[in-house]
């Protein structure tokens, strides 16, 4: 709470005027299960909670700033927050370790317990602007939080800045991405119609190519990579019920179908392409089968989620807006 009257104080000196909105958000939740455990492990409860603090104000001159603070009592943390100032030159944000962008090869120690890297964000200061067909994004690490010099918890070979710059116009789209580590992507599609055909290519000599098209309400999409592995995937809807499936040539094979009647769904998914990590057997949404219940109440979810290695969840979600 000290930071937000902090951010307040700091935001009322700048406009000259009281904040004009203040926002207030959280989300609760209780769930009671093994998900996401070894086998034969015993269910137990867990409880979370997050609040958000949102501040706005626009000065006469046009230029909007703003703050954002995340209270999340599983942590037990307050996070720094995101301070940012936009107007016609775009947007910019400031926060110690806020922005994702830099993500790319965390050390092992960040692995979670299917052995996926996690998402560890240290991009300090961010800038996004908007000009007609033009869009730019640009995040860095100002060495204010955890950087690539703490081998321990970011690698020591992640990038310190990340450029984006793309453009849209007329059924084109072209994009360009670098980093600090003259890593770089450049892609390109087009859309005619019903029928898109899309293509990147990388540093590292990497390329993947892609064809969407639409029939009858079914969307297919043909792919093909550097490594000659080739894909097709295929979804669609009926009525109340959605489904998908995709299979390539490496026998990676997934399908899944959902069905909603008013508040209530119910969703099957099958995917063989999870092998678990270091000799341990799929767990949670790594498993390849897995059903789901789930029931919404306003701002009230119920879910039940089972898997074929004997893993389940109940939990309950309630939203709050203020």
């Amino acid at each position: 709470m000290k930071k937000l009257i902090l951010l307040t104080s700091a935001l009322t000196l700048i406009g000259g005027a009281a904040v004009a909105e203040i926002t207030v958000s959280g989300e609760a939740s209780v769930s009671y299960g093994n998900w996401e455990t070894a086998a034969g492990t015993a269910a137990v409860f867990d409880l979370d909670s997050e609040l958000t603090f949102g501040l706005e104000e626009t000065t006469s001159g046009g230029l909007t700033y703003g703050a954002e603070i995340t209270i999340d009592g599983d942590a037990g943390t307050v996070g720094n927050g995101v301070f940012w100032v936009s107007g016609g030159f775009g947007k910019v944000s400031f926060g110690i370790d806020e922005f994702d962008e830099l993500n790319a090869d965390e050390v092992a120690v960040n692995l979670d317990i299917n052995g996926v890297q996690k998402d560890h964000d240290y991009g300090d200061v961010k800038y996004e602007g908007d000009f007609g067909s033009v869009s730019v994004t640009l995040v860095a690490d100002a060495r204010l939080g955890d950087t690539p010099s703490v081998p321990t918890t970011v690698a020591a070979t992640d990038p310190d800045w990340d450029l984006g710059l793309a453009y849209a116009g007329g059924g084109y789209t072209l994009g360009l991405d670098t980093d600090s580590n003259n890593d770089w992507k450049v892609s390109a599609s087009v859309d005619v119609g019903n029928f898109t055909i899309a293509a990147s290519f990388e540093h590292d000599n990497d390329w993947d190519l892609s064809a969407k098209a639409a029939f009858g309400g079914i969307n297919v999409k043909l792919s093909a990579d550097e490594s000659a592995e080739y894909g097709i995937a295929l979804d669609g809807t009926s009525g109340d019920v959605a489904w998908a499936v995709a299979t390539n040539t490496s026998s990676e094979t997934s399908a899944s179908i959902d069905y909603t009647m008013g508040d209530l769904s119910v969703g099957l998914a099958y995917d063989n392409d999870d092998a678990g990590f270091a000799g341990v057997a799929d767990r949670g949404d790594e498993a390849d089968l897995i059903l789901t219940l789930g029931y919404s109440m306003d701002a009230l979810d119920f879910e039940l989620k089972f898997n074929d290695v004997n893993e389940y969840e109940l939990s309950v979600t309630a939203g709050f807006t203020f």
